[in-house]
């Protein structure tokens, strides 16, 4: 119980100095507004036709063929173990 309100306080107490923290960066005695970013000029280029690479060294797909092995040798070492009959010796 001392652990869990222990955790609790000290969560309470990251979360608020997370909210005071910007407040405490403008502590020139300047308002809140000049911590806003003023608006200028971006260079902004998208280019949609660029290849990513190929789709099979997609970290995401090597996962997922890693997973899909390991079922299938899994099934595989299940169906080798044999279904013989189980003789229980009274």
């Amino acid at each position: 119980m001392r652990l869990m309100c222990a955790l609790i306080a000290v969560l309470g107490l990251a979360v608020a100095a997370a909210d005071v923290t910007p407040l405490l960066a403008a502590g020139d005695g300047g308002s809140i507004l000049a911590m806003v970013q003023q608006p200028g000029q971006y260079d902004v280029d998208i280019n949609v036709n660029g290849g990513g690479g190929a789709w099979w060294a997609n970290p995401l797909w090597i996962g997922v063929g890693i997973v899909g092995l390991i079922l299938l040798i899994v099934i595989i070492a299940l169906a080798t173990r044999g279904g013989g009959t189980t003789i229980i010796k009274e």
